[in-house]
């Protein structure tokens, strides 16, 4: 390419930018006026609904595979003149497709610098890789239909063939069904395949000429200013955790004050768990928030394995009550990046409606006390907040009952919101207990706040209950956020009833953390 070209190319690249700066305002119109259409027919309706090791998959997101796809074939077969060409540019777009694999160390900081939520950063992460993966092959199939010569003497040849195996190899262990058995050592394995794939990548294109070679310079240099980077957002804390049965709370005591808005997470790592925790982070949702800086954040932990596992180990070994107890080695030194994740804007909604099943409540509270904060500073225009909180086990509702109280204590507009505790018919005798401490902590405060009652929350007359209620109000005829942080059963349901009521501006929101 020649310096000309560049030159037009980064002019060309400057005149749009200033362009769609200037028109931003009718580009953000046209957006409005498409996004219920858009939910309508392509985001809310699903193709292929949720299996255990993949989906669900919404008409929007096969349409946009589609054109991944389509413009990844058309660019390797535009003009095609033969094989080898096409080969040749195969592999070139498989490096460009890696950039996104390759730009960070973690997963949670990229989707921070993109302004995009986790769980659509790891959609990317996986489309490219399968993409990137399945060039690299349509390139070796070229080499081996010449019938040229492959002579692994050659260094070039041989770091080539390690790099395409690491990265076939690195695909097929991302499978679900193999991470269910063990996710620690996997992601483990994974990483350490992604260097080797990455170094190998690199000493094949050393003698190739500079344009491949440019793709590796390109992701090089992102991966390591993204690293550096990551450094000024690592943050030292001291850890004091207790144990409700199943559940653990963890108080991070800060270093220095730190700003977390509502919904939040860290990325925490405990060392002194074992050597091997030295190596693992895992993302926690922040349950605390202050519209100030905080000096100490709240963690609720679900054990699910790992890490997560040893640590309720380390509280629970010898000991033969059920009672919260410290570990006798605390506080101990953790250490977390973030805070990561984008705060929904709430307050700018008329009515939300909070959906949430055992430990799920966790990712809520923040937004609760955000909300009433907003409420009480007048700094928000929500007017109704509804609460529903399914919960399967008592141990989940005493872990959390003091931010509960908390948030009842503070209420302020406690007549235009219900707070409604449901829990299934097959929980054990004990869940009485929970609901008499509600009921208990409701009569001091604000007996219309709380109704409890067993069995699932009736979800569709919870939702036409509160859009009868906003259309009776004629002062309140905004936007209304439903908000889940639920079971997979929990989510789909509601994401079925929201479609409904789409053309009444109301929208669904699933919030970073969801329980198993």
């Amino acid at each position: 390419m020649e310096i000309t070209q560049l030159y037009a190319i980064a002019t060309g690249g400057i005149l749009v930018i200033l362009m769609l700066v200037n028109f931003r305002p009718y580009i953000e119109a046209l957006l409005r006026a498409a996004s219920l259409p858009t939910s309508k027919y392509l985001t809310y309706p699903r193709i292929i609904h949720r299996h255990r090791y993949f989906g669900p998959w919404s008409r929007a997101d096969v349409t946009v595979q589609f054109l991944y796809i389509a413009v990844n074939t058309f660019c390797v077969g535009f003009r095609f003149p033969n094989v080898s060409t096409a080969g040749l540019r195969a592999a070139n777009l498989s490096l460009i497709n890696m950039v996104p694999n390759f730009a960070g160390s973690h997963l949670s900081f990229l989707a921070d610098i993109l302004g995009v939520p986790l769980r659509t950063y790891q959609q990317i992460h996986r489309s490219s890789g399968i993409m990137s993966v399945s060039l690299l092959l349509f390139h070796v199939l070229t080499i081996i239909g010449s019938r040229n010569p492959f002579p692994l003497q050659v260094a070039e040849n041989l770091w080539g063939l390690i790099g395409g195996c690491s990265l076939l190899l690195l695909l097929l262990l991302s499978n679900p069904f193999l991470r269910s058995f063990s996710y620690e050592i996997l992601i483990r394995i994974h990483q350490a395949l992604a260097v080797v794939s990455a170094y190998s990548i690199w000493r094949h294109l050393e003698l190739k000429p500079l344009v491949p070679r440019i793709y590796a310079y390109i992701f090089a240099a992102t991966f390591l200013s993204t690293f550096l980077l990551q450094g000024f957002f690592i943050h030292r804390s001291q850890a004091r955790i207790v144990h409700f049965e199943d559940t653990i709370k963890v108080e991070l005591t800060l270093s220095r004050p730190l700003k977390v808005k509502a919904g939040q997470y860290i990325n925490l790592w405990i060392p002194s768990l074992s050597f091997w925790s030295t190596f693992q982070s895992h993302p926690f949702t922040v349950a605390s928030w202050s519209d100030r800086e905080q000096v100490s954040l709240d963690l609720f932990i679900e054990p699910r394995g790992g890490m997560t596992q040893k640590l309720l180990h380390r509280l629970t070994f010898g000991s033969d009550s059920s009672q919260p107890r410290l570990d006798g080695s605390l506080p101990r030194l953790a250490l977390f990046s973030g805070p990561h994740g984008i705060s929904a804007p709430v307050g700018d909604y008329e009515t939300v409606l909070m959906v949430s099943s055992g430990s799920g409540i966790v990712a809520q509270l923040p937004y609760l006390k955000q909300l009433i904060y907003g409420y009480n500073s007048r700094k928000s225009r929500t007017r109704r907040v509804h609460l529903v909180w399914q919960l399967e086990t008592r141990e989940t509702g005493i872990a959390v009952q003091s931010i509960i109280n908390e948030v009842l204590t503070n209420d302020a507009f406690h007549i235009k919101r219900r707070n409604t505790v449901g829990r299934d018919n097959g929980s054990d005798s004990g869940s009485a207990d929970l609901e008499r401490s509600i009921e208990r902590v409701d009569a001091v405060q604000h007996p219309q706040l709380v109704n409890v009652h067993n069995g699932p929350a009736d979800l569709e007359k919870i939702l036409r209950g509160e859009m009868e209620a906003k259309l009776q109000e004629a002062e309140e005829r905004g936007e209304t956020l439903v908000m889940v942080s639920g079971t997979d059963e929990l989510r789909d349901q509601l994401r079925e009833l929201v479609r409904t009521y789409l053309d009444n501006q109301m929208s669904l929101l699933e919030l970073e953390y969801q329980p198993a």
